[in-house]
């Protein structure tokens, strides 16, 4: 199956898309930071403390995943400002229209995407992490 160009019209809409996302992030941003403070006099027990400590911990890990993806959005928008939006990172083919409209900040075509994939599926018994960049052993 052919991938069908990208046209002046499906880029506005993916900008629109981009743009709305970006700005919804930050809005969310802003509150996630407001809630982190928790007031110790409040804490009654060991276990209102283990709550708070793991309510943090989601909060935190829910920031960070919005911080990655707010990166994504903000590079898939540069992209569009320099011409390459909707160019495989890796092969330099096009993405495909039908896989921009499902995910806006994709980098990698479809064929790139699955080839990383199972690259990274392999990672997981000792082999070279991808975030690491070291050898992981996870054999005891």
């Amino acid at each position: 199956m052919k991938n069908q160009s990208i046209t002046d019209s499906h880029l506005r809409s993916l900008e629109e898309i981009l743009r709305k996302q970006r700005a919804e992030i930050l809005t969310n941003g802003k509150t996630l930071r407001l809630d982190f403070n928790i007031d110790k006099n409040e804490l009654l027990d060991e276990v209102d403390m283990a709550i708070a400590d793991i309510e943090r911990g989601m909060k935190m890990r829910l920031g960070n995943r919005e911080s990655l993806y707010f990166r994504k959005v903000e590079e898939a928008l540069l992209r569009m400002k320099n011409g390459t939006y909707g160019q495989c990172l890796q092969c330099g083919g096009s993405i495909g229209v039908k896989r921009l409209e499902a995910r806006p900040t994709a980098e990698l075509c479809i064929d790139c995407k699955e080839s990383a994939e199972k690259a990274e599926a392999l990672n997981a018994e000792g082999r070279k992490h991808k975030s690491l960049g070291e050898l992981v052993n996870f054999k005891a």
